[in-house]
């Protein structure tokens, strides 16, 4: 679950200083609007009781998605001039996160780290546009009975690939998986992601990207 801590939040414009609510840790699988509000670039956005004025809370939070193996530490841009001392204290809480939130949160990767909300706002963004054409792929593959690959999401957003593959066959490899892309991309050859892949790979001797560790319904 998302919760909220107190700040006690100083006007850019020189008003009383005041008590505020801001998100320390946001669960985005778990809440669209918070996740639509950290797109949006309004995360932790308040509003001056004395005039009025919005300004983002100078306060740091954590973004986290299960299926999207997302784990981020969102720092006000400010904390930029001190970027070392902020990655290092990231590390240290990493080591808690995984030890409080339990295996949900025991990834095998690095947290990604942010300065200020276009970042972030950026990833999800890209992750949106390319679940959009996977979600399409699924459908297709389903309609042609093919199998799916689960790629690992980290390995996937590093590397720009699809997060999910079709194959043919009972297994999946090199093999299978290229001769599922052909007939998905017979079916449908809009699906310009894994014309790319398809193209890289079978042109290549590489093992199939890593799959992915978490499990689906």
């Amino acid at each position: 679950m998302s919760f909220k801590g107190e700040i006690e939040a100083k006007c850019p414009k020189g008003c009383e200083a005041f008590t505020a609510e801001v998100w320390s840790f946001i669960r985005g699988d778990q809440s669209q609007d918070l996740r639509l509000a950290v797109m949006f670039r309004e995360c932790n956005m308040i509003l001056c009781p004395g005039c009025q004025a919005a300004f983002f809370a100078p306060a740091p939070y954590v973004y986290f998605e299960s299926q999207l193996e997302l784990l981020a530490f969102v720092f006000p841009e400010s904390y930029k001039e001190k970027e070392a001392y902020w990655r290092d204290k990231m590390h240290e809480d990493f080591e808690v996160f995984k030890t409080s939130l339990g295996a949900e949160v025991s990834l095998d990767v690095e947290p990604e780290i942010f300065f200020g909300t276009e970042g972030l706002a950026l990833l999800l963004e890209n992750e949106d546009y390319r679940g959009e054409e996977r979600e399409v792929m699924e459908f297709v593959a389903k309609e042609l009975g093919l199998s799916l690959y689960r790629v690992s999401p980290v390995y996937a957003r590093e590397k720009n690939l699809p997060s999910a593959l079709p194959f043919e066959g009972g297994a999946a490899d090199r093999a299978s998986v290229i001769a599922g892309l052909k007939k998905l991309l017979a079916a449908n050859d809009r699906l310009t992601a894994y014309q790319a892949y398809l193209d890289m790979f079978a042109a290549g001797k590489a093992p199939l990207p890593p799959a992915s560790k978490i499990k689906t319904a």
